[in-house]
């Protein structure tokens, strides 16, 4: 008999992490998973410690492959589930000991297609936040779902905090090679779902990492994130007409962010990049008229409409104060 879920762990090069993760799970109240472990590479002892666990627990099944990277790692453990439901975790990460229990019985009792809890991020300097401050229980249908994920509030791009049916992944695959696949894959397979369960009840551990690839120093690679919000426009100008005005925002302003770093690191390519901020203004009077925004975002999109230039000044000047309120 197939177990209810899936559990994969992209492991590579944590030793230091890997047994809190791995316990955290093994601890669980609900028992009826199995544990699939993708040791992605790793040249340090994180791949011999998954094999020892296995040895120790029958749920636990160890894959060994060439680097490819967290994708390529989630990918393969998707393509070797049994499980009704598949779940994942960042083997840097642990989880209450009720999580899947939680989510599992959330699930059977509201006929959701993904599950999700609310995440503890615990910071640099040792202090907790939560990922939401909303600690109330949300039921939504596709189209609210598709309203709500872009925000990456309660509903969060990550795939950890959740349970997902088997089914849902037919097609359905994380993009190798991009740095933001949790982005690209979040509303795609919400998009297949028809109900979504959020509970507020903080279930999931977030580790800061100083080497995720957001947190260190401005590459080319970060403008990966202009074509996945690009795509996601695209995808909702599609399928949610009367949602894209609001996803355009966010690439929008995403895009100035990014050129500002393209200015400050590859001053002398700046002119490859001028696509960054490019403006459609008749989508952006539409939200300068219309949309609920913050007072301050309002007046960010309003300088757009005007000049996307004289924006990216403003952001230049001012983006350590303003980023936290948009």
């Amino acid at each position: 008999m197939n177990p209810k879920i899936s559990i994969i762990v992209p492991v590579f090069n944590v030793e230091p992490y890997i047994h809190e993760c791995i316990k955290s799970i093994l601890n669980q109240s609900f028992k009826d998973f199995e544990l699939i472990l993708v040791n992605d590479g790793s040249s340090d002892r994180s791949g011999d410690i998954c094999d020892e666990y296995s040895k120790e627990d029958e749920r636990i099944f160890v894959i060994h492959k060439k680097n490819g990277g967290q994708s390529s790692a989630r990918n393969r453990g998707i393509n070797a589930a049994k499980g009704d439901y598949i779940g994942f975790i960042d083997s840097d990460d642990w989880i209450h000991s009720d999580m899947y229990k939680i989510l599992y019985e959330k699930a059977s009792e509201t006929e959701a297609d993904i599950t999700a809890c609310n995440i503890v991020e615990y910071q640099k300097d040792g202090t907790e936040r939560l990922f939401c401050y909303d600690n109330t229980d949300h039921l939504y249908d596709r189209n609210a779902a598709m309203n709500e994920i872009y925000l990456n509030e309660r509903l969060t791009y990550s795939p950890c905090n959740k349970i997902y049916k088997r089914e849902l992944f037919n097609g359905i695959r994380f993009k190798e090679g991009y740095i933001l696949e949790d982005m690209d894959f979040a509303y795609k397979i919400i998009h297949q779902s028809n109900k979504i369960y959020y509970t507020g009840q903080a279930l999931y551990y977030y580790r800061y990492n100083d080497n995720s690839t957001l947190r260190k120093t401005f590459s080319k690679k970060r403008l990966d994130e202009y074509q996945v919000r690009k795509d996601m426009y695209s995808f909702y100008l599609e399928h949610y007409p009367n949602q894209a005005n609001e996803v355009y925002a966010e690439w929008f302003l995403k895009g100035l962010e990014l050129y500002i770093n393209v200015e400050k690191y590859f001053r002398n390519e700046k002119n490859q990049y001028k696509y960054l901020i490019a403006a459609d203004r008749k989508r952006l009077k539409s939200l300068v008229l219309k949309k609920d925004y913050s007072r301050k975002k309002k007046i960010l999109l309003s300088i757009g409409l005007i000049s996307p230039h004289l924006l990216t000044k403003v952001y230049r000047f001012y983006w350590d104060k303003i980023k936290h309120e948009l």
